[in-house]
């Protein structure tokens, strides 16, 4: 009989434990990447002399959770399997909460414990994606312009005015190129560089074949652009072959040729980024340049009971043999959602059944208490006058 007040005891402290755990889902449903727990109950040794149960696990629920457009360049969700991995000193974390925010150090970082997010190197080493570096991009020199269109061969010059071209450090030049007929020889012009000032920077000769086309021998020509320090780098002018670029035939006295810039810039500051559904960091500079950095690394797991938790919606594993490390798209990994958060997969009308159960249960254990109380109060009287 005193057996039966331990055993409905042992109810009533694994219900209230369980409770516990529902709970917590429950006020956690709207958490970012949360994933439900539950308990399995365990019932103790009859060998031992033991009656009742007790908790014996806590697992999780991994299935996914609702994904939620959130506009932030840095949230981020996975569609599909796998896991975020995030590096903690000598240690691998694994979410699927992408509520993620670069800290003052320029590292990707989870907003709610400020644990670094991995990506994969060239190497596929793990590594931190750290922007630090990347928020001033260096200036580049330009050292190649196209020319395309058509150079009338009834006209006697051209004018191409605001070829804007960068030198070494970034300095941009604006150029002028003057064409001027050659009465002499056939198809032959003479190119002239002008900058802004009106000063001759070059003088290069051009030809065109009978047909139009540009003469392999004469179709580009090139100069040194200088910089404020002394520094010169080449610029290549090309007018390509056949007809794909320029050509000269006739069309009155109107003119179609034009220059494009194909590289260079000034030093530019970091405007944006965004991820794509790869996982790649795109970084977009206030030039319009725009540079792909490092790719997301993500891990799955084919024995996810390995996971434990270790705060919030961060979890480690405890057995690595069963761990795929890739990138978002390969093999069975899932694709990234940017600007998207998963949010809880927390059923809250699962849990309110639970809650029905365990509310029963304990009822029921508290019940065997006072059932029990009663039969030894029966006792006592009924032995009170011997």
């Amino acid at each position: 009989m005193l057996q039966a007040f331990y055993t409905g005891l042992s109810g009533m402290f694994s219900f209230s434990d369980n409770l516990d755990t529902v709970s917590n889902n429950i006020a956690n449903m709207n958490t970012p990447g949360f994933r439900g727990a539950e308990n399995f109950y365990k019932s103790l040794s009859y060998s031992d002399g033991s009656y009742g149960s007790q908790i014996e696990s806590v697992g999780y629920r991994f299935s996914a959770g609702d994904i939620r457009q959130t506009g932030n360049a840095s949230d981020l969700a996975i569609s599909g399997n796998g896991f975020f991995t995030l590096l903690k000193d000598d240690q691998k974390l694994y979410t699927r909460a992408g509520q993620f925010i670069f800290n003052d150090q320029g590292e990707l970082t989870d907003r709610s414990s400020g644990v670094a997010i991995a990506a994969l190197d060239d190497n596929g080493e793990l590594k931190k994606l750290d922007i630090s570096a990347l928020k001033v991009l260096p200036p580049k020199p330009t050292s190649s312009v196209s020319l395309s269109g058509n150079l009338s061969s009834e006209s006697a010059s051209h004018t191409i005015n605001g070829v804007v071209v960068y030198n070494t450090l970034g300095e941009a030049t604006e150029l002028k190129l003057l064409f001027a007929k050659n009465t002499v020889v056939a198809g032959s012009w003479t190119v002239t560089v002008q900058d802004s000032d009106g000063a001759t920077l070059h003088t290069a000769e051009i030809r065109f074949n009978a047909d139009g086309s540009p003469s392999p021998a004469f179709n580009d020509f090139s100069f040194e652009l200088e910089d404020s320090r002394g520094t010169k780098s080449a610029v290549e002018f090309d007018f390509g072959l056949g007809f794909g670029q320029a050509t000269s035939v006739a069309s009155g006295a109107t003119s179609t040729i034009k220059a494009k810039v194909n590289d260079g810039y000034a030093l530019s500051e970091l405007q944006q980024v965004s991820f794509t559904a790869d996982g790649t960091l795109t970084l977009r500079y206030a030039n319009g340049e725009k540079k792909n950095h490092l790719r997301l690394a993500i891990s799955d797991f084919g024995n996810k009971n390995a996971l434990e938790q270790v705060e919030g919606s961060l979890f480690r594993s405890t057995d690595n043999a069963s761990l795929t490390l890739g990138r978002a798209g390969e093999g069975s990994l899932g694709q990234i959602v940017p600007q998207s958060l998963e949010l809880s997969n927390v059923d809250l009308s699962k849990e309110f059944a639970d809650m029905i159960i365990i509310q029963r249960g304990y009822q029921a254990s508290s019940r065997m208490l006072n059932v029990a109380n009663q039969l030894l109060e029966q006792l006592y009287e009924n032995t009170r006058g011997r």
